[in-house]
């Protein structure tokens, strides 16, 4: 039953195309012939890089070791950290392997300087200037 389907379905679309290609013109049937065949170029290497591919990732996973852990994120700013970071706040559940970072050391103020302005327009503000200013 499956090989009288498989033939008549190859019949039938043998007899679609001999049908098609009779009534296209000979440049639309050129056209179609360039694509098929150009799919056709491109079949065996889509097969060799996924190939290439499968092999180099089942070589990563089998080296990857599974109880490695990510390492901690720490981000250094240098300068002051902005006001709602020096409030105390609530602590979440660590981790007791992972020490608590010092609050920020009070330095000086910084200074911002404008730009645009020539030097004898020059502006220099502080911190509490710059967030009243802004």
């Amino acid at each position: 039953m499956k090989k009288t389907i498989a033939i008549g379905g190859i019949v039938v679309g043998g007899v679609l195309a001999a049908v098609v290609s009779i009534r296209l013109s000979t440049d639309a049937l050129s056209i179609i012939v360039g694509a098929l065949l150009g799919i056709a170029a491109i079949l065996p290497t889509i097969i060799l890089v996924g190939y290439l591919l499968k092999k180099q990732q089942d070589a990563i996973t089998a080296t990857a070791q599974p109880n490695q852990m990510q390492p901690p994120v720490v981000v250094v700013s240098g300068g002051m950290l902005p006001p709602q970071y020096l409030q105390p706040q609530a602590q979440t559940n660590q981790p007791a392997n992972q020490p608590m970072l010092p609050p920020p050391s009070q330095s000086a103020p910084r200074k911002f300087r404008l730009m645009g302005y020539e030097d004898v327009d020059r502006v220099e503000l502080s911190d509490e200037e710059w967030v009243m200013a802004g």
